[in-house]
């Protein structure tokens, strides 16, 4: 015959309950924890990545600006060379002339203290030259006539040059 152990009976019962008093205070808890803590990781997840998308972004653009400024700044350093050497050239073309008219006037004063060392030979030799002749001679003439003399004598003179 078959005996009914209410001993087993009252084990599965109190397994059975022991089961649903856990699945509902334990179980569903835990559950509803781990599913959260599951949905926070992959929040931070999604939201690192979007840092990470912006961060990339920030990077492109600061590159890009980057590249921009060494392009600018390249442009600026061509820019003053080339202004300086048009600079350079102009104070060149100027020292030049000035230097070409330093030595006109140059030229110049040259012939100006030339034609003044002459002239200044010319009277001194004329002075010396009338002195001996009238002493040659032996008579002064007037002033005058000395001019005459000395200035027939150089128009000679210089003709024959």
């Amino acid at each position: 015959m078959l005996v009914l152990n209410w001993h087993i009976i009252w084990t599965f019962v109190n397994i059975l309950v022991l089961f649903i008093f856990l699945k509902k205070f334990l179980f569903g808890p835990v559950t509803e924890m781990m599913e959260k803590r599951t949905k926070a990781i992959e929040d931070s997840i999604q939201d690192a990545e979007a840092k990470k998308a912006d961060a990339m972004k920030l990077k492109q653009d600061y590159e890009e600006e980057l590249n921009q400024a060494n392009l600018e700044a390249a442009g600026i350093v061509k820019e003053a060379r080339e202004r300086a050497d048009i600079e350079y050239n102009k104070q060149v073309l100027q020292a030049k002339e000035e230097a070409a008219r330093i030595i006109q006037d140059a030229g110049r004063t040259i012939e100006l203290e030339r034609k003044k060392a002459t002239q200044s030979a010319q009277a001194e030799i004329a002075g010396i030259a009338l002195l001996a002749a009238s002493k040659v001679i032996g008579k002064n003439v007037d002033d005058d006539a000395n001019k005459q003399l000395l200035g027939d004598f150089i128009k000679e003179v210089g003709a024959v040059k």
